[in-house]
Parts: C-alpha cells; sequence; structure tokens
C-alpha cells in the first residue's frame, strides 16, 4: 500500500498535514475537572517567541560530545573541527578527553591531561568557539566516573560485598581467607590493577531465621591467609563481609585522567579531585570567555556502597545499628553493581524477612543521602565557585532518580538509537514504536527540571553502540522527536570524534552516531540541525504543560530489590512502570513523575496539587504499598480539596524503614481508609496494565472513562506511533505532535475543546508559520517519520504565510523504468550500470558494499499533466534536478518533488546520499570499521521506489 511506506513533503505536509473536515466522528464525552495553569494567560502576544523561532540562538543549537581521542591534538585540527561543526549548525561543543580508540594514530602523541601543553589547545578550543560563536562545555577529567591516577587509600571507591557458604558444626573448620577474596572479588567490566581487597569480617548466621538473629562476629585474625573457626552444632552460613578499595579504573580515562574511581561518599575527596582541574586549569584560562558547564558523565559506580565512616553516619540518620543486619542486606556484587544471585545465604521469613527488608531500605536510601551530601552538592558548589553551571548525569544504583537531578544546574539524562539485526528477513531493522529511544531517565529527569523552576533539560542523544555507521538522518530525526516527547528540551549528540583526515577512513572511532564529514549524509545534517534547534528553543523558552503526576513505588522496589542502576535497571517494578507515561500522552494528556518529598511540599487546594509553578488534578500512584505517613497525609489533604486519586492495582497500607515502623505502619493504613471512606468519589483503584504494559494506550483509555480524565487533546483513534507533548506561553498553547513510524502513515481526528485561540502550523524546517482552519477540532495527516508543532494564540500576530494552493495528485499514476544508475563510492570507484527498476543495493552481491552517492538518471518522456514526482521508499537522503536545476532534497519522510510543467523531455536526475554501514562490513581489513559491525546482517541501501508521476 503506497501511503503505508511514505511520507509527506513539506508542501504536501502542508496540504494533508492540518486540514479541517466536516462531519468528523463525535468524541469521547468528559466531565469537567479543575483546570490546570502554569503560567497566566495573558491577551497580548508577544512576537518575540516567533522570532526565535526563525533564528535559534546557539544554546538552543544541537551540542556534541567532542571527543578528544588519546589527546593526540594539534592547533589546526581543533580549528578544523570547529569550523566543519560551525557550517553544521552545532551551537556548543562538550569537549571530552578520551581513551584513544586504536586504528592508525598517525604517529601523533597523546598530550597528558593538564599538561601545559594540553591546557594550550583548550586555550585554542575556547578562542576558537568564541570566535565561531560556539559554546563550549568541558567534562571534569577524562572518561567516566570520575577518577585520577593521584588517589589513594580511602579516596578510591569501596565497597562491602559478600562471600558465604553453609556450614555445618560441631566442629572445627579452616577458612581459606584468600579463596573468600577471590570469590568476593566483583566482577566489573573496567576493573582497577590496584584495588585491595580485605576482609572486614567473618561472622555465622542461622541457616533458616522468621526472626531475627544477630550474628556471631569471629575474633580471628583476617590478616592471615587462612584461619581457624568452630562451627556450633547444626547447619549455618558462614558470611565473609569483604571490603574492596579501589575497585573499579576510570572507563576509557585518557593520558594522567585514568586511574582508580574516586570516592563519592567522600567530601574531602571528591573536593581533592575537583581542585586539581580548578587549580591547574582554570587560572590558565582568565580572559578567554571560558566554559558554560562543567559536565559529568554517566554514574556507573559498579555497586560502590561504603566510606570509612559509614557506620557512624547511618546511625546517626537512622538512630540504630547497622552493623548486626550487614550480612542479611548485603549481597555479592556483581557487573554494574546487580547482584550476583547462587550463594548461600540465610533464608529469611516471617518476621525476619519484613524486618530485614526495611533495614535494607534504611541502608539504601543512607547510602543516597551520604552521595547527594558530598558529592553532588559539593560537585555544584565547586562548578558555581568557580562561575560555571553543573551539568550531570546524576542517576544509578546510588541516587534517587528524581532526587538527585534537583541541586544539579543542568541535568541530564539519555536518549538511544536501539537496533540490530532483524533474524527473519537478515536486515538491520530500528523499531521505534515498540522499543522508544527514551531511556527509563528521562522524565524522572524532566520532571526534576520542571519542580527545580530551571530551564534546561539535557540529553545525551542518539547515543549508538550497536549501529554506529547504519543510521540515516531519517532515523536520527525520530530518535530526536522521541527524546523532545519524553521532556527533553536540548541535545547534546553522542557524539563528534576528534579525527584528523588524514586517519584512514572512517578515522578515529570512540563511539556513537558517524556525525562525520566523511558520512556521505553530512551535507544534510545541517537541515536536521536548523530543524532541531527550533525544536528546542520553543521547548525551552515555553513551560510544559502536565495535569497529571505519576508516583512510582520507589519506597516498595528499594525494600524488596533494592535500587536499581538506571539507565538500565535489572528489574522494573512493576514491570509495566515505564510505559505509564507514554499512555498518558498518547491518550492526550500529559505527566510529569513526582516522589514523597514533592509530594509533602506540595500544597493543595481547588482540585489542584501545587508545588512551586508545576499543578495537577490528577495524581496517580503505581502499585504504592509504603510510604511515610507524611506523604499520606499529604494525599488525604489533596483529595479533601477536591484532588483525584488513582491506585493503580494496590494501595498504601505500610511505611518504610524500621524505626517506629509499627505505628508508621498504621498511621499511613489508617490515614488512607479514611480518605477513602471520605472521599470516594474522587479515589479510585484500578486494574495495572497487562503484563509490561503491552495493552498501555488501551488500559489508560479506560482509566480515563473509569475515573473521569478529561484529556485537553482528545483524540478519536489514539496510535501507538503516535505521541504528543503541550507547553504554553503567555497568550499560547502548543503541541509537539509526532509519528514515530518509519513506514505507517496515520490519520487522526483531534478536537482541544479547552484551548483558545486561533490555530498555526510552525514549520520547524523552514522557520514559517502558515494558518489552520480556526476549528477546535482537526484532522491531523501525520506522514512516516513526521511531526508537527501547532500554536494556539488568542491574539492578531503578523501576517501568516499561505501556503499556495497544491496541485491535486492524479489518480493514473506513471511509474517510470528504464534507468540509468551510476555509483559513485566514497572509496573513490565509479561505476554505471543500466536497471529497468530501482532496487535496495544491499540485495544485490554486486551492489551491497556501495556507500557513497548513488545517481539515477533518465529522459523524461511525457510527464504532461502530472505535478508530482514520488521516489516510494528511498533509504538515504534524496536530492532531485531536471536538466540541472534543483527540485530540492528530502531527508525524511516522503520523498516527493513539485514537477513543472514543462517537465517532458528533460532529464531527470536523483541522487541518493547512502550510509557507509555495509560498505565497512564488507571490508574485513578495515580494523575500525568491523569494530563496530558485530553481525552479518545488512543495512537496507538506495533508492527502491517505485518512482512515480502523479
Amino acid at each position: 500500500m503506497e501511503n503505508k511506506i511514505n511520507a509527506f513533503s513539506r508542501r504536501s505536509f502542508l496540504k494533508s498535514g492540518m486540514i479541517l473536515t466536516a462531519g468528523l466522528p463525535m468524541m469521547k464525552a468528559y466531565p469537567m475537572v479543575a483546570s490546570v495553569t502554569n503560567h497566566p494567560v495573558l491577551t497580548e502576544v508577544d512576537d518575540s517567541l516567533f522570532d526565535l523561532f526563525r533564528n535559534p540562538p546557539g544554546t538552543a543549537k544541537p551540542f556534541v560530545r567532542w571527543w578528544w581521542n588519546g589527546d593526540k591534538l594539534s592547533a589546526d585540527e581543533i580549528l578544523r573541527e570547529l569550523d566543519v561543526m560551525k557550517e553544521a549548525g552545532i551551537g556548543g561543543v562538550e569537549i571530552n578527553p578520551i581513551a584513544f580508540p586504536g586504528g592508525d594514530d598517525l604517529a601523533i602523541p597523546s598530550l597528558q591531561w593538564l599538561s601545559p601543553e594540553w591546557i594550550e589547545m583548550v586555550k585554542v578550543a575556547l578562542k576558537g568557539a568564541d570566535e565561531r560563536g560556539i559554546i563550549c562545555d568541558i567534562i571534569v577529567g577524562s572518561g567516566w566516573p570520575f577518577g585520577a591516577e593521584i588517589l589513594e587509600g580511602d579516596d578510591r571507591s569501596q565497597l562491602i560485598t559478600l562471600s558465604s557458604r553453609k556450614i555445618t558444626g560441631p566442629g572445627k573448620i579452616t577458612v581459606d581467607l584468600a579463596k573468600i577474596k577471590d570469590d568476593a572479588k566483583p566482577k566489573i567490566g573496567f576493573p582497577w590493577k590496584g584495588m585491595d581487597i580485605d576482609i572486614y569480617a567473618l561472622c555465622i548466621a542461622p541457616l533458616k531465621m522468621e526472626k531475627v538473629v544477630k550474628p556471631v562476629w569471629l575474633d580471628v585474625d583476617v590478616s592471615n591467609n587462612s584461619v581457624e573457626i568452630y562451627a556450633p552444632e547444626g547447619e549455618h552460613i558462614l558470611y565473609a563481609l569483604v571490603k574492596v578499595t579501589g575497585f573499579q579504573a576510570v572507563i576509557n580515562g585518557a593520558p594522567g585522567a585514568a586511574g582508580p574511581v574516586l570516592n563519592h561518599y567522600s567530601k574531602t575527596a571528591t573536593e581533592k579531585f575537583l581542585n586539581r582541574m580548578s587549580d591547574n586549569l582554570f587560572p590558565q584560562i582568565r580572559g578567554l570567555k571560558g566554559f558554560r558547564a562543567m559536565f559529568c558523565d554517566s554514574m556507573e559506580l559498579e555497586g560502590a556502597n561504603w566510606c570509612p565512616d559509614y557506620i557512624e553516619e547511618f546511625k546517626r540518620r537512622r538512630g540504630y545499628d547497622i552493623k548486626p543486619y550487614l550480612p542479611y542486606v548485603l549481597y555479592k556484587v556483581g557487573h554494574m553493581g546487580h547482584i550476583e544471585r547462587g550463594g548461600d545465604i540465610t533464608q529469611l521469613s516471617g518476621e525476619a524477612q519484613e524486618e530485614v527488608s526495611r533495614v535494607r531500605y534504611d541502608f539504601f536510601t543512607t547510602c543516597m543521602e551520604i552521595i547527594t551530601d558530598r558529592f553532588l552538592k559539593t560537585y555544584t558548589e565547586w562548578c558555581n565557585k568557580h562561575g560555571f553551571k553543573s551539568r550531570m548525569q546524576p542517576y544509578g544504583n546510588e541516587f534517587h532518580p528524581l532526587e538527585a537531578s534537583l541541586p544539579i544546574d543542568i541535568p541530564e539524562c539519555e536518549t538511544w538509537i536501539w537496533g540490530g539485526a532483524n533474524k527473519e528477513t537478515g536486515y538491520n531493522q530500528i523499531d521505534f514504536v515498540n522499543q522508544p529511544s527514551p531511556t527509563n531517565v528521562n522524565k524522572f529527569v524532566a520532571s526534576a527540571v520542571h519542580y527545580a523552576g530551571k530551564k534546561i533539560v539535557s540529553c545525551e542523544e542518539i547515543t549508538n553502540t550497536s549501529m554506529v555507521f547504519n543510521i540515516s538522518l531519517e532515523q536520527v530525526k525520530i530518535c530526536g522527536d522521541q527524546s523532545n516527547l519524553s521532556g527533553v528540551n536540548h541535545s547534546v549528540l553522542h557524539g563528534f570524534n576528534y579525527t584528523p583526515l588524514e586517519a584512514p577512513f572512517p578515522g578515529w572511532i570512540r563511539y556513537g552516531t558517524f556525525f562525520n564529514e566523511r558520512n556521505p549524509w553530512w551535507p544534510y545534517f545541517k537541515q536536521w540541525s536548523a530543524y532541531k534547534a527550533r525544536v528546542s528553543v520553543i521547548l525551552q523558552e515555553t513551560e510544559a504543560f502536565a495535569d497529571i503526576a505519576v508516583m512510582h513505588p520507589l519506597a516498595d522496589m528499594w525494600t524488596i530489590h533494592g535500587p536499581q542502576r538506571d539507565p538500565f535497571p535489572g528489574l522494573q517494578y512493576p514491570p509495566y512502570q515505564y510505559k505509564v507515561w507514554e499512555g498518558i500522552h498518547k491518550n492526550g494528556n500529559s505527566c510529569d513523575y513526582t516522589c514523597e518529598s514533592i509530594i509533602q511540599k506540595s500544597k493543595a487546594a481547588n482540585g489542584l496539587l501545587t508545588y512551586g509553578n508545576r499543578s495537577y488534578n490528577t495524581l496517580i500512584l503505581l502499585e504504592v504499598e509504603t510510604m511515610q505517613p507524611a506523604t499520606a497525609k499529604a494525599l488525604a489533604n489533596f483529595a479533601a480539596k477536591g484532588g483525584k486519586i488513582i491506585f493503580v492495582g494496590k494501595e498504601p497500607h505500610k511505611s518504610p524503614g524500621l524505626v517506629n515502623h509499627s505505628k508508621n505502619d498504621k498511621a499511613v493504613a489508617s490515614t488512607i481508609a479514611a480518605m477513602k471512606k471520605s472521599y470516594q468519589s474522587r479515589i479510585f483503584t484500578v486494574e495495572p496494565p497487562a503484563g509490561k504494559g503491552e495493552n498501555i494506550i488501551e488500559w489508560f483509555a479506560g482509566v480515563q472513562q473509569q475515573c473521569g480524565i478529561r484529556p485537553y487533546m482528545q483524540i478519536d483513534r489514539p496510535h501507538k506511533a503516535v505521541s504528543q507533548i503541550r507547553h504554553r506561553a503567555a497568550g499560547r498553547e502548543i503541541f509537539f505532535i509526532c509519528n514515530a513510524s518509519q513506514d505507517e502513515r496515520i490519520a487522526l481526528n483531534a478536537s482541544f475543546p479547552d484551548i483558545k485561540g486561533v490555530p498555526s502550523l510552525w514549520d520547524a524546517e523552514t522557520g514559517v508559520r502558515r494558518p489552520l482552519p480556526n476549528d477546535k477540532t482537526l484532522r491531523i495527516d501525520l506522514p512516516p517519520a513526521t511531526s508537527q508543532l501547532i500554536v494556539f494564540e488568542e491574539s492578531t500576530v503578523a501576517p501568516l504565510i499561505s501556503a499556495a494552493p497544491d496541485k491535486p495528485e492524479k489518480t493514473d499514476a506513471k511509474t517510470l523504468t528504464d534507468w540509468t544508475l551510476r555509483l559513485e563510492h566514497i572509496n573513490g570507484t565509479k561505476k554505471t550500470i543500466r536497471i529497468e527498476t530501482p532496487f535496495d543495493l544491499a540485495d544485490n552481491e554486486t551492489t551491497f558494499s556501495f556507500a557513497g552517492q548513488a545517481y539515477y538518471e533518465k529522459k523524461l518522456d511525457n510527464a504532461t499533466g502530472y505535478h508530482w514526482l514520488d521516489l516510494g521508499r528511498v533509504y538515504g537522503v534524496s536530492e532531485v534536478t531536471l536538466d540541472g536545476v534543483s527540485l530540492g532534497n528530502k531527508w525524511y519522510g516522503r520523498h516527493l518533488y513539485a514537477i513543472p510543467g514543462d517537465a517532458s523531455g528533460k532529464t531527470l536526475q536523483i541522487k541518493i546520499a547512502t550510509t557507509v554501514g555495509n560498505y565497512l562490513k564488507s571490508s574485513p581489513n578495515n580494523a575500525v570499521g568491523q569494530a563496530w559491525v558485530r553481525d552479518k546482517s545488512r543495512t537496507h541501501t538506495g533508492l527502491v521506489g517505485p518512482v512515480r508521476l502523479i
């Protein structure tokens, strides 16, 4: 079916993208609820927002992570690459020294981090960027997490892990301490060669336990290779608590900035690490414009959970001694801090299981509090002290997924390209619809930015470790659009590799999508960056709207399972938890995530729960059983003031933590019970979604009906590929609507019954706006990969640009055959072949390895009466000329071109810019390329068609 595999051109986008349709189906009836207003709506519109939209500032343009590979730097190359990025529409760079990735280094020596020579290159970059209007950030140190060779002793990361086994008494047992240390050694990806492994304590505990029994601590000399212990009668568990110090190396640290990872639980160690950079670099860059922000990359701390004063800190914060519980709450630490299963441990049941679970919650929340106080706050204070903002990815096992972003000036999340081989077809596949690009942390980070009243939701975007050379510009667009839908308003692309042109193709590749001038589609990249900048500036300069707040069962998860390693959690609790926001948005509402501390500090009035400038008329709790009494009290107050509360699957009935838990449990249970009894019309309990949320759209549509949730955008047929967000500004209501499908054209009817103003379409590709029918119900036509920015404005603005009426598409399409195909390979070779009809170049063994520019040419015999050229399916960027006169180019969606009335007899040329993955896949001697081509699958390439006149 033609419409299923094509998307509209810019003109057709206007023609069919938004039209008023008479006789639209009746929309569902929804009750009136409390109106959510974050900013006052004015009657006069300041057109400065549109001025920014037309000409976005550098702060809205995409940034790039600029990997300084191996710090093999020269001033000339730094300036050359800044010119390349400036020309491509890049607004900023994050200087990121990193280990050399391999390949031909051209015998260029590496500069040591913070050496005078390296600092001179930083100065060149700062001055060159300033001259070109490019903004600079810089990573603190190199690689991730923070670390350096200067760190020694307890300044290095620490963890307490377990080794345990069953023993039987009575009798003496010889314990091989060396074997225990080896067993407990954490299995991590980047171990530090100088790690210290010490036996912290040995103890004996029951094999089974219904009530907590304190372990028997063994007084033995653990400095020996083995010790002899006495096992009492019966079966027991012998626990060895093993302290590992300096266990992790900086991942991909550049020369001079590698070494062991910092102990993030130590303020002293943190300041020592940070001051090394500020003492050496900052005085040397005075007089230059300097950096916007200091950056802290992924907090992959591999399960770090300890510092020398942890026992004392725990008692001070929680009010009891943690040591008797350590054998029961700790676990054998595996990769990325995940629990390594399989060892013998005490089997808990009854009161013991409940008590230990509560202590586990206390243990992990204490870790989070210490790292927040000693690292997060210290880091931001250091940045601000020196005149810079803090930018950071503040999530992982050791961080509250929402609260950790609050003290950071520019919190950052991650949006990835997920893809791989389709085993049935043998081709690479990216399924944006069923496997969206945003990670689970995006919504947490964006929500924290909203609560903190900050402006920028930064994102490491288009992160790509599996299909580096196979990504099209269209896929970059879809991935970035989905990122925006998750709350992101600024992109830091992953990334731009520092690589001299002299380096053999494809150059020095550390990571990331192949954003490089050697990529055949790079000349068109500036069109995406201009589009992205316009979308970003609108989202940055307006306020994200949400009428629903969603609370996750964090206390329950931490109590039962422990925190997860975000953004790639080992489990999701409940399994559908990160699908709920998608169901909400795809059904015409919007949401923020919330948490207990935010709820407790919120104010309730007139049916709204308000924190700062955020207000919600509905609060949804996802299988929350555990909460603090103060949270339950805040919920009851919200219900009393007219708010709506929805419990999904379960209801709160207990409190977290050990101290006073019986009293607190009763307080929570009684508060919730009284609330339900008093406000039955506003309190709902609904069934959870099935499985992992496969039916999330239908599920939330049912919740809307059951609980009387009124969507502001009432959609007749919600679709899993289509989502939306809403923003507000004085006198304007803004909707960003996207189709994530690469194949399917989707039409829907949407009603905006409560939205004031006249709608217009703001075209983010061109920076112009065009009128839409002045009606509250619109038909929205979304071809593949298409997005629309619809703005309702309450007052008259500058005259809108009206599109000229489009000529109709003819129903008797004419398929074009008999082509000359000229293939100009990036390796410099050329060949010309005759073909009857275009085909997927990856399907044919003689063209499979092609990468570069493919030219399809023919003479148009009789084009009279036809107005459009439809290229059909295209894998790549297309550009069309007629007798050498350009008809434009298309880098996503439907490749449809308007043709002049005198096209007959003229030579038609269609140029396709491809990706380079197939070429590198077929180049076994290219070590760099082969390192990123990990399977035998192919990538669709070229013009497939059918090419038709319509």
